[in-house]
């Protein structure tokens, strides 16, 4: 019996798992790029902006709105890369003391939280998107859907993080990860 277990741990993880790590290693490809890409846009306009105010008495009038966007940006991204390797902040105490089936019931259940409000999330961002069609921002007259559009975007990326644990988890599969 022993054995048998052991060459079924073994095996390759299930077609689903493979699919969601696919898509996962995408995703985290795709948010990686763009944190990079986002957070040099912001450091080079946040530098810029204090050269000129300080050096030369001058100032860029829109560079506190688009950090304000890069920041919502980068938020929400990194939010997906930090789902995926359980960074977020969690109350563990009790965890670490419960046995290991209430654990995974507990862990489901927290993901089942999760989820819903990741696609609460997904859901009105997507209504949002729908309301500010025609609204464009103050100082870069930029169409407010770009900034918004973090919302859905960030919503997805995390979705697929966390429906790869929950995966994982109901398969006893790689690490337990807390949504």
């Amino acid at each position: 019996m022993e054995s048998r277990d052991r060459r079924g741990a073994d095996r390759a993880p299930a077609l689903p798992i493979r699919i969601l790590e696919s898509w996962s290693a995408a995703c985290n490809r795709v948010v990686r790029l763009l944190l990079v890409a986002l957070s040099a846009v912001m450091v080079v306009t946040i530098l810029l902006q204090v050269f000129l105010r300080y050096v030369l008495k001058s100032s860029l009038p829109w560079s506190e709105e688009l950090s304000r966007y890069l920041m919502v940006w980068i938020g929400l991204m990194g939010a997906s890369l930090a789902l995926h390797e359980g960074r977020h902040v969690g109350v563990t105490f009790l965890m670490e003391r419960t046995p290991a089936l209430p654990r995974r019931i507990l862990t489901g259940l927290a993901f089942a939280v999760v989820g819903w409000f990741l696609w609460l999330m997904f859901a009105e961002g997507i209504r949002l998107l729908g309301n500010i069609w025609q609204q464009r921002s103050p100082a870069m007259n930029l169409p407010m859907v770009i900034p918004y559009a973090a919302i859905p975007l960030g919503a997805i990326f995390m979705m697929v993080q966390l429906l790869l644990a929950a995966a994982r988890l109901l398969t006893g599969r790689g690490p337990e990860r807390e949504g």
